[in-house]
């Protein structure tokens, strides 16, 4: 479990929440939220995806952040096939996500960038490559990734994933989050589903 993620937790999501671009919407429910988990549920049950997709990459760690993309890249492939690009670029991804090295951090910079940041695929791949090393090229300055990079990458592909079926937007987003809180903030004495 996600410490900052356990259903009883006491902690408020308000503090967390006010430095991000969500909605007037999700800040005033952050205000009155006993935790985050509540909060994110509360979100769904809105119809504020967006946010709650956007708050819960904010606190995952990086790898756990990617690897909950690509989850929901492999799902949404099982309904229809992923264009070969964002095939490809997803396998950069879970690559990095289960090598961490910085060799696959480059080769999913080689991925996002071949697809030009155009494709839910290329901002997956963006997302590896911006989990840490340096964002400039090999014989440059050493330019290393804003903290929360990767997060923001993950969530334009998600977002962009959704939208393949447009009229589903906010439910395709509930289920992923749905996955999310069942994996990394499981109900007590059960396990994941």
């Amino acid at each position: 479990m996600i410490p900052g993620l356990d259903p009883k937790s006491d902690q408020s999501p308000a503090a967390l929440v006010a430095g991000l671009e969500v909605s007037e919407d999700a800040l005033r429910l952050a205000a009155t939220a006993r935790n985050l988990n509540e909060l994110l549920r509360v979100l769904m049950r809105e119809r504020l995806q967006v946010d709650a997709v956007r708050i819960l990459l904010r606190v995952l760690p990086k790898r756990y952040a990617l690897a909950w993309a690509c989850e929901c890249f492999k799902r949404d492939a099982e309904r229809a096939p992923l264009p070969p690009a964002d095939a490809a670029c997803l396998g950069a991804a879970e690559h990095w996500v289960a090598d961490g090295g910085d060799a696959a951090r480059q080769a999913a910079m080689e991925h996002a960038e071949a697809g030009k940041f155009d494709t839910a695929g290329a901002w997956l791949a963006a997302a590896a490559a911006f989990s840490g090393g340096s964002l400039a090229p090999p014989g440059y300055a050493v330019v290393p990734p804003k903290e929360f990079l990767t997060a923001d990458a993950c969530f334009a592909a998600l977002c962009l994933l959704a939208t393949r079926e447009p009229r589903q937007f906010g439910p395709r987003l509930s289920n992923w989050l749905e996955r999310a809180l069942g994996v990394f903030a499981p109900a007590a004495g059960g396990p994941p589903p």
